[in-house]
């Protein structure tokens, strides 16, 4: 894991490089699970305190996948099955959900991604991603992005400058 990126690291904004498996169902020519290595990239803005962006691109590819992640929805992901609607008959309707499991040497958490043009599912090491969520929370407390949002709303509103981000 590394904890740079040119130009856009600092006191208002963290990233981290994870590498971790994309899991994809095979039909043909025999049933099963394929596993492609993929390499993941989060970064966490102050300006957008409830969301993480985060980049999947598959080793060897030179195009990636940009997908916005409640913060919330990562860190409950972490301490049990998370998704992004808590109600049951709309199951089908999640398109973010995180799960962490057990294995005998290690946590994995278990994003799945789903779009209309598939599902994806993305497995990295929990620890990782527990030490970037640590690091989000140095950049803006949780709990304390409502107030943050709102403080730029209203500066927006009467088009003042705003706090410096």
């Amino acid at each position: 894991m590394t904890d740079t990126q040119p130009g856009g690291i600092g006191p208002n904004e963290t990233c981290t490089q994870i590498i971790g498996r994309i899991y994809q169902l095979q039909l043909a020519p025999e049933p099963g699970i394929r596993e492609l290595p993929v390499h993941v990239e989060m970064t966490y803005r102050r300006s957008r305190p409830f969301e993480l962006e985060v980049r999947f691109r598959t080793c060897g590819d030179t195009t990636s996948v940009t997908w916005c992640i409640g913060r919330e929805l990562l860190s409950a992901g972490l301490t049990g099955a998370s998704s992004e609607v808590d109600d049951a008959a709309q199951h089908l309707a999640r398109d973010v959900q995180i799960s962490t499991h057990a294995l005998s040497r290690h946590d994995w958490t278990l994003i799945t991604l789903r779009s209309p043009s598939g599902t994806a599912e993305i497995g990295l090491p929990s620890h990782e991603l527990i030490e970037f969520i640590d690091r989000t929370e140095d950049v803006v407390a949780a709990g304390m992005e409502g107030p943050l949002v709102a403080e730029a709303d209203l500066a927006a509103l009467f088009d003042e400058p705003g706090p410096v981000w």
